[in-house]
């Protein structure tokens, strides 16, 4: 409920990691991207458990009301950002798969990655009262980028969610170390650049 750092913290002054999730909410935790060197699904599991927007905006109205904040949430996000509200639309399926990432090499046949939950809950975020601005401090996965939406995800969360920076993970250049990370082809992320400065220009 507090949202504070605990009392042995209380004569240490200010801490670094505090002030940097101070104004944030964490909307999933969990990750399907299988990366070979990350724990993320070892500690917080395979499947994204997603925050309802009630959740979720009950504590952005929360952050909305702490002393110091002037309208900015520094991140509405978690391990990768934008697989909020997404996971295998046969569920019997997910449990018997042996597959470690549900992104490499292809994205499953099975995972339903629309963005659309994760874009009205954005609208919303946005809309709420005592919010300037709620960026995406988390990094997100552009392989997971749903073709279908024609990059209305890319365009939103450059134009209303980027802070200075958009923080995405290409890990390397070399294909054949991608290949072991399981991550996808440099050209992917080079091609997110290409549409990066087209949206900011």
């Amino acid at each position: 409920g507090q949202r504070l750092p605990t009392r042995a913290y209380e004569a240490k002054g200010d801490i670094p990691a505090f002030e940097m999730i101070k104004f944030s909410v964490n909307i999933p935790r969990g990750c399907f991207g299988g990366c070979s060197f990350c724990t993320i699904s070892a500690h917080q599991g395979k499947f994204v458990s997603s925050r309802s927007e009630r959740s979720v905006l009950r504590e952005v109205r929360q952050v909305a009301g702490m002393p110091g904040f002037k309208g900015n949430l520094s991140d509405v996000g978690g391990p990768s950002a934008n697989m909020y509200g997404m996971g295998g639309r046969n569920k019997a399926l997910c449990a018997k798969c042996s597959r470690p990432s549900c992104l490499y090499p292809k994205i499953c046949a099975n995972l339903d990655n629309s963005h659309q939950r994760l874009l009205s809950l954005y609208k919303k975020v946005r809309t709420e009262k005592g919010i300037k601005k709620a960026f995406v401090g988390s990094g997100v996965r552009y392989d997971l980028f749903d073709k279908t939406d024609n990059g209305r995800y890319l365009r939103e969360l450059i134009v209303n969610h980027t802070s200075g920076r958009l923080k995405v993970a290409p890990e390397h250049t070399e294909d054949r170390v991608l290949a072991l990370m399981r991550k996808p082809p440099f050209a992917q992320f080079e091609r997110l650049n290409e549409d990066f400065k087209k949206i900011c220009h």
